[in-house]
């Protein structure tokens, strides 16, 4: 006879893990997406899209001017000014920026989403250009939906969201009668 045991990290993975918590990771979700569409927003209003809008801040991280934390992130901004990278990324990023907060705000690609967004401010952050203490929170923030991802997109549109499964059950799609 199998005995019950108690699984003390049971009370840990249960915000991850149950549908009852996809209210708090909405909230959580809509204010990642509103923060993502100001940067997106705010560098398609500033011509990013027109013109190359990060040579400069490019070039000022080759020559050293930001406090970059790690120097061979200079090194990194000296190829992608020498390349031509930069007129590309300037056209990418804010485009990108959109796209996390779309995404983040419907539900569906969730997870490719924030693991494109953490990546963006891990090269902020290493660029110097932004802040620890603002973008640490939001990468952990960040980390909080990526390992939440079996329920945050439940209120969504994403593939596992609430209505599909109701849809299903109520007008016999290929789910009616399943448990």
């Amino acid at each position: 006879m199998r005995t019950r045991t108690s699984r003390p990290l049971g009370l840990i993975a249960w915000p991850f893990r149950s549908p009852l918590t996809s209210p708090v990771w909405l909230v959580l979700r809509i204010y990642l997406a509103s923060v993502w569409m100001q940067f997106g927003v705010a560098k398609i209003r500033g011509g990013w899209l027109r013109g190359d809008g990060l040579s400069a801040l490019m070039e000022a991280v080759a020559q050293g001017h930001t406090p970059a934390p790690f120097p061979f992130y200079t090194g990194v901004a000296e190829l992608l000014v020498e390349t031509g990278m930069a007129g590309a990324l300037s056209l990418l990023i804010p485009l990108a920026e959109v796209a996390i907060a779309t995404a983040f705000l419907s539900g569906v690609l969730l997870v490719p989403a924030a693991v494109c967004a953490i990546l963006i401010n891990l090269n902020l952050i290493l660029a110097g250009i932004a802040s620890i203490n603002f973008d640490g929170r939001i990468i952990a923030m960040q980390v909080l939906l990526l390992v939440a991802w079996r329920v945050a997109g439940y209120l969504g549109l994403g593939k596992r969201a609430w209505w599909r499964g109701w849809y299903h059950r109520h007008r016999g799609g290929p789910l009616a009668g399943a448990t």
